[in-house]
């Protein structure tokens, strides 16, 4: 048998040579970049200036509408965006394959299509979509950062890429992920370990690490990751961008590849990640007008629901879990928050955590319901060890009774959350339960790259959430400032647990230099994912964007 590390490098080559020579950077580049290397595709003289305009647009629905008008044509779209990703990938190790010249081939058809008919074929028309490593597409490769799947060509498509494909966008690039997706750190045996864009030397997260990476460096308008316990919010986070994390069953998962495929505890969901707020709602309209519940037996058939003005919103902040407090830019970005909420007219009151260590507690047992055996399954006879960042079973695999025992408690969970948020109607100003909760999507920024998984106590910012199965948008607030953000002074703050003293005491500005500051909007009503934007738009308002 072909030892497992001569099986990932050739497939690392492989990747490295699908990549055009016209589009790959001088050796001298690459050899000694900058922390922060956001600016090298536009200083790179690989993209023209109208490529560098195209890219640099946040907003796809502006992009549509200029392919939709013909100022600009799919095919220049398309390989602006594969030049910029070719370029993110060299500098970030964000991508798993490249389809460049399918996408390239697929542009040329919509933009003769569109010539033709003066139609578009759907409300995706000619836009390139980057997509998580899960998403199967037929006769295209697909490893699952796992050594025993290189050479597995996909049989079928994803639901959720032929929907995609059907509204006409066009897939030109998949994205990084974790071995076994179970890590905050976007490293795998295959590939490699992808870097933050803002500061090379900071975790990009994971389990979505790849697609957040490409999307901060603009080498896509719209991409899909998947998020389980956080793995669409903390990419997004530790990135800088926009992101939804929507109830499960909401959107079509169908024919996508995963881990815990068949547990039904905690689900994975999908959802958009982008540069803007704008191009979520893009994405959101484009596939649930396309039902998708007739493409998928578990969605659940909700239309989207266009959002008025309904006058003051009350939000509440949540400034920690109890567990570990967050890291001083955070607390800022909160407070700058409250106040531009305030001053637009909002009602802002306090969260307090519902028990985020009982919560943190179910969520481990439901990680380790299975013993690992399935990890084992994905890894097969390749020979490739476990890496050392990835979250791993603690404990043998639960009897069917113990797992129903432990669904009775997620259960209650719910039913003490929801008795919890609908009581907050009888001290709103509103006269109603609040309309969201703000907080951290964890306690620290983007993390230097990890080398062991991250302790539980860290993670309780989004697996809360995911526990209780509520939509969750992320927005950014800014970076890390030097002056606004000092290391706090020693012997300020009494931690609670050597897990909070770690990551209070492990903040500095100098550490965390370029690192964005993004917190994440949680809506207490289920598969309200049209009215969260719509929340979302009001925050965007109140900060003046």
């Amino acid at each position: 048998m072909v030892p497992w590390q001569d099986r990932a490098a050739a497939k690392r080559a492989q990747l490295h040579a699908s990549i055009p020579s016209a589009w790959l950077l001088p050796a001298s580049t690459l050899a000694a970049p900058p922390s922060d290397v956001r600016s090298i595709p536009r200083s790179s003289g690989i993209l023209s200036e109208l490529e560098l305009k195209i890219t640099e647009e946040d907003n796809a629905a502006v992009i549509l509408e200029k392919i939709r008008s013909r100022e600009w044509s799919s095919e220049q779209v398309t390989l602006a965006f594969c030049k910029r990703a070719a370029i993110a990938q060299q500098l970030t190790c964000c991508l798993t394959e490249i389809l460049f010249d399918r996408a390239l081939k697929r542009a040329k058809e919509l933009d003769e299509h569109l010539e033709t008919t003066g139609e578009v074929v759907g409300p995706l028309h000619g836009l390139p979509v980057s997509l998580k490593e899960q998403f199967d597409i037929e006769g295209v490769e697909s490893t699952m950062g796992f050594v025993s799947r290189i050479g597995h060509n996909s049989s079928s498509s994803a639901v959720l890429v032929s929907l995609l494909e059907s509204l006409g966008a066009i897939p030109h690039c998949r994205t990084n992920i974790p071995q076994t997706l179970l890590s905050d750190e976007s490293t795998n045996n295959v590939f490699g370990r992808t870097l933050n864009p803002s500061n090379t030397s900071l975790t990009a997260g994971g389990s979505s690490g790849g697609e957040a990476a490409l999307l901060a460096m603009r080498g896509s308008p719209l991409g899909v990751g998947t998020d389980l316990g956080g793995s669409i919010r903390k990419p997004a986070s530790f990135t800088g961008l926009y992101s939804l994390r929507p109830t499960s069953r909401r959107l079509p998962y169908a024919g996508a590849s995963n881990i815990f495929a068949g547990a039904e505890a905690l689900e994975s969901v999908l959802g958009p990640m982008a540069n803007s707020l704008e191009s979520l709602e893009v994405f959101m309209k484009a596939v649930v007008g396309a039902k998708p519940w007739e493409w998928d037996s578990r969605v659940i058939e909700r239309e989207w629901k266009e959002q008025e003005e309904e006058g003051r919103k009350c939000f509440a902040i949540m400034r920690w879990d109890g567990l570990v407090r967050c890291h001083p830019p955070i607390e800022r970005a909160l407070d700058e928050v409250t106040e531009a909420l305030r001053k637009a007219g909002h009602e802002v009151v306090d969260w307090e955590p519902l028990d985020h260590a009982g919560a943190q507690e179910i969520v481990s047992k439901i990680f380790d319901s299975d013993g690992g055996e399935d990890v084992k399954q994905w890894l097969g006879d390749s020979g490739e060890p476990i890496m050392p960042q990835v979250f791993t079973s603690q404990h043998p695999a639960m009897s069917a009774h113990e797992s129903w025992q432990l669904n009775k408690k997620r259960d209650e969970y719910r039913q003490l959350f929801l008795k919890t948020w609908l009581a907050t109607a009888t001290s709103t100003q509103t006269g109603r339960p609040i309309d969201a909760i703000i907080c951290a999507t964890a306690p620290h920024l983007a993390a230097p790259h990890l080398e062991s998984p991250r302790p539980g106590g860290l993670i309780t910012y989004t697996t809360v959430w995911s526990l209780l199965d509520l939509p969750c948008y992320t927005f950014p607030v800014g970076v890390v400032d030097e002056q606004k953000d000092p290391q706090p002074l020693a012997g300020a703050y009494t931690p609670v647990s050597e897990v909070d003293k770690e990551n209070w005491e492990g903040y500095s500005p100098e550490l965390y230099k370029n690192a964005p500051v993004v917190l994440q909007v949680i809506n207490p009503r289920r598969f309200r994912e049209d009215e969260l934007l719509g929340l979302g738009g009001d925050i965007e308002k109140a900060l003046g964007r």
